[in-house]
C-alpha cells in the first residue's frame, strides 16, 4: 500500500505543501543573532519522522531529525549529516557510512551504526506505515523483510560493521544510495525511547531527535524548539504554532502572530498581490495521466501522441488550478538536478491539427477507439478529466469519464483494467535526482511501472545511470532515458506542483529546497525581542 501512495501524491500534496524562500542574508548586511522565529502549520499527526505523510511533517522533522545524508539548500548536493563520509565499491553494490563524531541524540548520548540500522530497519519492516519504505528495496533482503508473508527478523543488507561504520550490501547497483538515504523520513532515532513505555514520554509526541534543534518543550497549541547544543544557529528558538488548517495558520499569519505559514490554494493570488513571491518555489511533484500499455486501445502509438496533442495542458493549468501549478512536458521536474527544460518537444505541444491528422493515419476506415478517463474522484480531478474529455471530443475521440473512490483507486491503479488514468509523483517519496523519477515508473518490470511500459534502450540507460559513480555521467544517462520516454508517449505530462507560503519581512535568508523544506539554522531575524 504504501508505494500505491506514491501513485496520486500529486492530490495529497496540492492543497498541502509548504514553502519558503527568498532573501540573502548579503542584501541586508551582517546576519543578527537571537530572536524566536514563528512559524505555522497544520497539527501534525506525529513528530517519529517516520510517519512524517505531509510535507508540513517531513519540513518540521528536517529540523528535529537527520537522516545519514543531507542536501545543500542551493544545488542539492549530497552532503554529511550523521554520516561523516561514505564509500563504494566501484561497481556500486557495497557501501560503507562512517558516522560523524559529533552525531548526538538529544539525550547526549553519541549515534551509533547499530542505530542506523534500528532506524531504517523500522521503516523497511513488513506492516510499516512509512511511505517511503519502498524506496528501500535495493537493500539486500528487503523483499524478505518487508513482504507480510516474510520470515525474515531484520534486513540483512543492512550491517554494523563497528560502532561507528555501517555497511549496506545492494541487490542491484545504486550510486544514488548517498541521495536516497537524505529522505527525512529516514532520520535517525534512539530505540531506547522510540519503544521507551510509560511513564517515558511518548516518542510520537516528545521524541528524543538527532536533528539541529531539540523539543524543549510543548503545549496542545506551540512546539518550543530551541538549538542543540553542537548546533549554531542565528536564531535562539523556534516556536512551532499549531492549528487544525491550512486558513486558520495563516490567519495567523495575516495578525502577525507568526513569521511564517502556509497559503491555502484559494489565497495564492491574494498573498502574491499583497506580500509578493518570495515564498513561492517549486515543490518536486509532476501530475500527469498514463496510458496502460497493456491495452490494445493504445497499443498504436500514433494514438496516444493524438491524445497528447489534443489536450490542452495551459487551459488546464489556467482555467482549473488558477495557475497554482505550472503546466509541463517533462518527467522530472524544476529543481532536481538533471531536470531539462523541454525533454518532450513538439512532440508535447497541444496541436489539434496535428492530432486529427495522426488520427486519420492510424484509424484511415472508422473512428478511433472510444476509451475511459480514470481518475480519483474529487472536485478538481473532475474539472480536468471533463477538460480533457472535451478537447478529445475536439479531434475525434470519444472519452467516458470513470472516476473511482479514492481509497479504490489506490489499487485501480495497478489491476490492468485501466485505460487513460491519473497518476503523480514525487513529493514526500522524492530525494533529488533525475534516477528517482524515472527509473520506479518507466524500468521494465519495476513495481511501480503501472503504463507497463518497457523499452531497451530505455532500461538500458537507467540501469547505466544507477551504476555509474561520475555524476555528471549519470545525469547524462538519465536526461537520454528522459526523452527517449517521452518520445514513446507512456504518459500525457500536465503539471508541476508549485508551493506556496508567506514570510514575514524581518525574516531573512529562509532557501526552500525543491523538497519543500528549509534550514531554520540558516534564517536570522531583524527584528523582535531577543533579537541583536
Amino acid at each position: 500500500m504504501t508505494r500505491l501512495l506514491a501513485i496520486v501524491l500529486g492530490a495529497l500534496v496540492l492543497g498541502a505543501c509548504t514553502g519558503g524562500g527568498g532573501g540573502s542574508s548579503k542584501d541586508n548586511g551582517k546576519p543578527h543573532t537571537g530572536g524566536t522565529f514563528r512559524m505555522a502549520m497544520v497539527r501534525p499527526r506525529s513528530l517519529d519522522p517516520s510517519q512524517a505523510h505531509t510535507p508540513e511533517e517531513v519540513l518540521l522533522a528536517s529540523q528535529l531529525f537527520d537522516s545519514l545524508t543531507s542536501y545543500d539548500p542551493h544545488t542539492l548536493a549530497v552532503q554529511p549529516a550523521v554520516a561523516a563520509s561514505w564509500t563504494s565499491t566501484p561497481d556500486q553494490l557495497h557501501w560503507d557510512f562512517t558516522i560523524s563524531p559529533d552525531a548526538r541524540f538529544s539525550s547526549g548520548r553519541l549515534v551509533t551504526a547499530a542505530d542506523v540500522k534500528y532506524s531504517l530497519e523500522r521503516v523497511a519492516k513488513r506492516g510499516s506505515t512509512a511511505t517511503t519504505n519502498f524506496l528501500l528495496e535495493p537493500i539486500s533482503g528487503f523483499a524478505a523483510f518487508n513482504d507480510p508473508k516474510g520470515t525474515a527478523n531484520e534486513l540483512t543488507g543492512i550491517k554494523v560493521a563497528s560502532p561507528t561504520v555501517v555497511h549496506f550490501d545492494l541487490d542491484t547497483p545504486l550510486s544514488t544510495l548517498p541521495a536516497l538515504l537524505g529522505n527525512p523520513t529516514f532520520a535517525i532515532v534512539p530505540r531506547e525511547a522510540v519503544e521507551a513505555t510509560p511513564p517515558a514520554p511518548d516518542f510520537n509526541r516528545e521524541p528524543v531527535t538527532s536533528g539541529a534543534f531539540v523539543l524543549k518543550s510543548r503545549t496542545d497549541n506551540v512546539l518550543h524548539l530551541t538549538p542543540a547544543p553542537r548546533t549554531k544557529a542565528y536564531v535562539s528558538a523556534v516556536d512551532v504554532h499549531l492549528y487544525d488548517d491550512e486558513p486558520a495558520a495563516y490567519a495567523a499569519f495575516a495578525r502577525k502572530s507568526v513569521d511564517w505559514s502556509p497559503v491555502p490554494p484559494d489565497r495564492v493570488d491574494e498573498v502574491a498581490e499583497k506580500y509578493g513571491r518570495r515564498g513561492f518555489a517549486p515543490y518536486a511533484t509532476v501530475g500527469f495521466y498514463g496510458f496502460n500499455l497493456k491495452s490494445p486501445k493504445f497499443a498504436d502509438q500514433r494514438f496516444r501522441e493524438a491524445i497528447l496533442a489534443a489536450v490542452d495542458r495551459d487551459a488546464i493549468v489556467r482555467g482549473i488550478y488558477n495557475s497554482t501549478v505550472r503546466a509541463t512536458t517533462r518527467l522530472v521536474p524544476e529543481g532536481i538536478p538533471g531536470s531539462q527544460p523541454d525533454p518532450c518537444g513538439a512532440t508535447c505541444a497541444h496541436d489539434p491539427a496535428k492530432a486529427r491528422a495522426l488520427l486519420h493515419d492510424a484509424f484511415p476506415s472508422g473512428p478511433p477507439p472510444e476509451i475511459f478517463i480514470d481518475y480519483d474522484q474529487d472536485t478538481t480531478q473532475e474539472s480536468i478529466a471533463k477538460a480533457m474529455q472535451s478537447n478529445l471530443k475536439d479531434v475525434g475521440i470519444t472519452a467516458t469519464l470513470r472516476p473511482h473512490a479514492y481509497t479504490d483507486y489506490l489499487n485501480f491503479a495497478l489491476g490492468g483494467t485501466q485505460e487513460l488514468f491519473r497518476l503523480g509523483w514525487g513529493g514526500l517519496t522524492a530525494y533529488p535526482t533525475a534516477d528517482a523519477f524515472l527509473t520506479p515508473l518507466f524500468l521494465s518490470g519495476s513495481h511501480e511501472n503501472v503504463t507497463q511500459f518497457s523499452n531497451p534502450q530505455v532500461d538500458g540507460l537507467l540501469k547505466a545511470g544507477r551504476a555509474e559513480p561520475d555524476q555528471a555521467k549519470q545525469i547524462a544517462d538519465d536526461q537520454q532515458a528522459e526523452s527517449a520516454i517521452l518520445s514513446q508517449v507512456p504518459v500525457v505530462p500536465i503539471f508541476e506542483i508549485e508551493t506556496h507560503s508567506v514570510i514575514a519581512t524581518r525574516v531573512k535568508n529562509v532557501v526552500l529546497t525543491s523538497l519543500g523544506t528549509f534550514d531554520a539554522t540558516k534564517l536570522w531575524l531583524t527584528s523582535g525581542p531577543g533579537v541583536k
